[in-house]
């Protein structure tokens, strides 16, 4: 009886052990967290004819590993002429693109989030005369990945920026 115990002790540590390999295994997949542009998030971009490119600040140690605040911009404003999407200044909303990074405790991994939000004016209904700018279509979602790989988040970013160009086109179709 004794011997059996100690087997299923053992039987259940590599259970419980396999169990927390995968759910390691899962958070290393970037996911998405939220929302890909529900309706009518994607009408709220309906008559959009300009896009501006905001790409927040990003951590020093970050673009010293290879992910660069102005390479995101870069790849984000050329993303968007290449689908024909009008890039530049405007006063009324813009793509807001953040990737908030954190390197790992011995600086071999990253744990990212990445955020892309259309932030545009919109009106109060109680006093339409006090325009406010709030997010009106958002995705993004958080990964890990080996700090020597940092740069590939830029693939994230493509992703969820492509999926606004997506949101963008149904509302704006090409005339």
């Amino acid at each position: 009886a004794l011997l059996a115990g100690g087997a299923m002790g053992r039987l259940a540590s590599l259970s419980h052990h396999r169990s927390l390999v995968v759910g390691i295994g899962l958070l290393l997949l970037p996911v998405s967290a939220w929302g890909q542009g529900s309706a009518a998030q994607r009408a709220t971009l309906k008559g959009v004819n300009t896009v501006e490119v905001v790409v927040e600040s990003m951590d020093p140690v970050a673009e010293r590993d290879g992910l660069t605040r102005a390479q995101l911009q870069t790849d984000v404003e050329e993303r968007l002429r290449q689908a024909g999407i009008t890039v530049g200044p405007t006063l009324t909303g813009h793509l807001y693109v953040n990737v908030d990074t954190v390197k790992g405790e011995h600086g071999q991994t990253y744990a990212y989030n990445v955020s892309v939000q259309y932030i545009q004016q919109i009106a109060l209904a109680r006093d339409p005369k006090a325009p406010i700018f709030a997010p009106t279509w958002d995705t993004g979602g958080v990964g890990m990945i080996a700090a020597n790989r940092l740069s590939e988040v830029r693939q994230d970013v493509t992703n969820y920026v492509d999926q606004f160009i997506k949101a963008y086109l149904e509302q704006n179709p090409k005339q």
